[in-house]
């Protein structure tokens, strides 16, 4: 069933296309996934007093559910192999902090035989975790936070290696003013977005229960807005950092393959339904039957349904059936057991298409999609 999403999908892993920087050699990975984190408004407490000798099992349940989400939001902490050791152990001990916490509650609750004292501890679940409207979009936008840092540690990587040709160019005659300009610029942008997320995790951090209907829902908001301005940033230096059209030949590349981010390609005005997947030999069949469609619009835009969000965003063709994708957007609604960031991170890890009749197959480092034209 849909219920409102707590959060954007998962600032999800670094995806794998890339673009070059500034030289056939030098490659810059795209920036991570963005997705909102909503401010979340919990059921009001006079909601578990409808039924007063229910009060015990309402309250047995209220914790339970929110020991389900926590655990079900560690193990994509977990599995998200762009966090480091450090940054997935902090994120843990968030979670793990407030599972102690309710099942600990969940005892005294289970244990207790006072109708006072059993309506104050069931009160507790509001007043002292508020899971929901304070934990989870905490923790999500740490991740994404988490996301964007690791991600300008591999532009400052990059930024060495296209340093290193400015200055072959340099020793050659050549005019590398705007060339140095532009990398001088994304450094500088870098290092400002780096304090911008530095004071971000230090507000989102200090996000306590007692915040909630006060400042959290500001905070929450003027997180997304800030996090969404780092990652124009960091797009921005995607596209524009690169070798000077006039010091060499004017085509973009990608994986150093000419391309135009308007070529017409076969795959413009199409749409796809996805029928199976292969990882590492491995094949399985499209989940949720044809509700995974992926269609090719005008300007190079790429949109999907799922069976829980449409995403959406941008994809770059190239010859030898190079192609790339995102960074992707969502809408935000969550869905139990949904299959769809299994499928947006296939989909952004993809380097190469082959049609073949009404097939489509999309490669990428670990396997490849099918598809079927719809």
């Amino acid at each position: 069933m849909k219920k409102p999403l707590l959060t954007m999908l998962a600032l999800g892993a670094l995806f794998g296309s890339v673009s070059v920087f500034a030289d056939n050699d030098v490659i810059i990975p795209s920036s991570p996934v963005l997705t909102i984190v909503s401010p979340v408004k919990e059921k009001e407490e006079s909601s578990v007093w409808k039924k007063a000798f229910r009060v015990k099992y309402i309250g047995d349940n209220l914790i339970k559910e929110r020991i389900n989400a926590l655990t079900s939001n560690m193990k994509v902490v977990a599995g998200d192999k762009s966090l480091t050791t450090e940054q997935k152990t902090a994120l843990t001990t968030i979670l793990t902090t407030n599972i102690n916490g309710l099942t600990t509650l969940r005892a005294t609750l289970a244990s207790s035989t006072d109708a006072t004292t059993t309506k104050a501890l069931v009160s507790s679940i509001f007043s002292n975790f508020r899971i929901y409207g304070i934990v989870i979009p905490q923790v999500r936008i740490e991740k994404r936070i988490y996301d964007l840092q690791n991600h300008s540690t591999k532009l400052s990587d990059i930024f060495l290696s296209i340093q290193k040709k400015i200055n072959d160019a340099k020793v050659k005659g050549n005019d590398v003013t705007v060339w140095q300009k532009s990398l001088d610029d994304a450094k500088v942008l870098v290092a400002n977005d780096m304090n911008t997320l530095t004071n971000l995790f230090t507000k989102v951090a200090l996000l306590k229960p007692a915040d909630y209907g006060t400042t959290s829902k500001a905070v929450i908001e003027s997180a997304n807005k800030d996090l969404r301005l780092v990652l124009e940033d960091f797009n921005t230096i995607k596209k524009n950092a690169h070798r000077p059209s006039g010091m060499n030949s004017s085509s973009k590349k990608i994986n150093g393959d000419e391309s135009s981010e308007h070529m017409s390609s076969p795959l413009s005005g199409t749409s796809w339904i996805w029928v199976s997947s292969t990882v590492n030999g491995s094949v399985a069949a499209s989940p949720a039957g044809g509700k995974f469609v992926v269609s090719f619009g005008k300007e190079n835009r790429v949109h999907s349904t799922t069976d829980c969000n449409s995403i959406g965003g941008r994809y770059t063709v190239g010859v030898n059936g190079v192609v790339s994708f995102g960074p992707f957007m969502s809408t935000m609604m969550h869905c139990e057991g949904s299959h769809q960031l299994r499928y947006s991170q296939a989909l952004s890890k993809t380097s190469s298409y082959t049609i073949n009749g009404t097939s489509l197959t999309l490669t990428n480092a670990s396997g490849t999609m099918l598809f079927t034209k719809k």
